[in-house]
């Protein structure tokens, strides 16, 4: 199985590629390493190893696993590389919902007794997104952090950075539509996920599953308690909110948004590319 392994040099777990290296070479062989670094270089690299290889391992975080579902070409289909991910950024949440742990060397170990399996993406128009859409008061939040602060923190800056929104969160104007049903209003927050954890791990659409062929839709309305945002945001979670699923979303909203945590215009439509990539399973499943 010829493969290849796109790392980040950013990443936090740089130092740890090696033994994970190590961990994966028994099953998949030696895996050469393209060190990428700068702004959308993962995804050229993926497009280019699309056409020769069978497995291609990321390390990196949420950002980086987004360019090289941006890279790879969807008309692949079946006979396109499945991808593997370490995870070594700072939220990791499509990581986390693929039941992934967070240890890079624990997770090669996972992924050499795991499967390929056909996940969906999210088509966003211009982008794909592999685990979400994150528009509103969070995203505003992550803006504010600098890259030397979420490094620092690890996953602690996108929950420091929420609560501290959540105490005097910002509200837009929003309709959001799923499958003929509206939601419309001052909104803080509207999250559409293919995974179902946000921000270094709030488990904001607890049902979400990649492989149903469905999205799932949050809208946090402005006149939410805010006691009860900062409560559910501590909790790593949101209850008692709208939520809507279906294969089609629209959005109107000026709201800052993150697309699998890069900065983003917010998606004026999102609808499902049911199976459109392979993603390498650990045995356990999700999480």
């Amino acid at each position: 199985m010829p493969g290849a392994c796109i790392a980040h040099t950013g990443s936090a777990a740089w130092a740890a590629l090696p033994e994970a290296l190590a961990e994966l070479r028994p099953r998949f062989g030696r895996l050469p390493v393209y060190a990428v670094g700068e702004p959308g270089e993962a995804e050229r690299v993926a497009a280019e190893l699309a056409d020769w290889c069978d497995l291609v391992i990321v390390l990196g975080g949420d950002g980086t696993v987004h360019e090289v579902a941006n890279g790879l070409p969807l008309e692949s289909g079946e006979s396109g590389p499945a991808v593997g991910v370490l995870p070594g950024g700072t939220g990791n949440d499509l990581a986390r919902g693929l039941g992934l742990p967070p240890d890079p060397v624990a997770a090669a170990r996972a992924l050499a007794a795991g499967t390929p399996r056909r996940l969906d993406l999210l088509d966003c128009g211009a982008r794909r997104a592999a685990n979400g859409v994150n528009a509103g008061f969070a995203a505003a939040a992550t803006d504010r952090l600098s890259r030397r602060v979420k490094r620092a923190l690890g996953p602690l800056a996108y929950v420091a950075g929420g609560l501290l929104a959540g105490l005097a969160p910002p509200a837009w104007p929003a309709r959001v539509e799923v499958d003929g049903r509206v939601v419309e209003g001052a909104a803080l927050a509207v999250v559409i996920g293919n995974g179902g954890s946000f921000g270094g791990g709030r488990r904001l659409l607890p049902d979400a599953d990649p492989t149903d062929g469905v999205l799932d839709v949050l809208v946090v309305p402005a006149g939410h308690s805010k006691a009860r945002l900062v409560r559910g945001l501590a909790s790593r979670g949101l209850d008692g909110l709208p939520r809507m699923r279906g294969g089609i979303a629209t959005v109107a909203t000026k709201m800052p948004c993150r697309l699998d945590g890069e900065p983003a215009a917010t998606p004026a439509r999102i609808s499902v590319l049911p199976g459109a990539w392979r993603v390498l399973m650990p045995s356990d499943g999700f999480r």
